[in-house]
């Protein structure tokens, strides 16, 4: 039931456009076939710089630039935001730690700063 349906309206739709084809004047039809025309064409004169064939190779040169730069420039390992040895990660076990949130509460933090050290000093060793 559906095909036959689905035939029945693709047949109602190309006679209703053929039909307004049909009922199209000369004059219209000139204009539509030069406008045809004139977009089939290809496109004369220079194209501005914004041309994807200038744009993709200067945004390549420009992303190869930075890369050697974040490589090559050279890198202060005593700031601590270029931390790589998992600075991050404690600072995030810290919040996740419902135990650690109420050690640094207390007044007297820097004892616990201390003890923590020296026990990771003994595990060190």
């Amino acid at each position: 039931m559906k095909h036959e349906e689905t035939a029945e309206f693709e047949r109602r739709t190309q006679a209703l456009l053929r039909d307004s084809v049909d009922r199209v004047d000369g004059a219209t039809r000139s204009r539509l076939a030069q406008a045809r025309s004139k977009a089939l064409e290809p496109r004369s004169g220079r194209s501005g710089w914004l041309d994807f064939r200038y744009l993709a190779p200067a945004g390549a040169m420009a992303a190869a630039a930075l890369l050697t730069v974040l490589i090559v420039a050279p890198r202060d390992d005593s700031n601590p935001v270029n931390d790589s040895g998992g600075g991050a990660l404690y600072d995030l076990e810290l919040l996740a730690d419902a135990d650690a949130y109420e050690l640094t509460q207390e007044a007297d933090l820097e004892f616990i700063e201390w003890a923590a050290a020296m026990s990771e000093e003994k595990a060190g060793t």
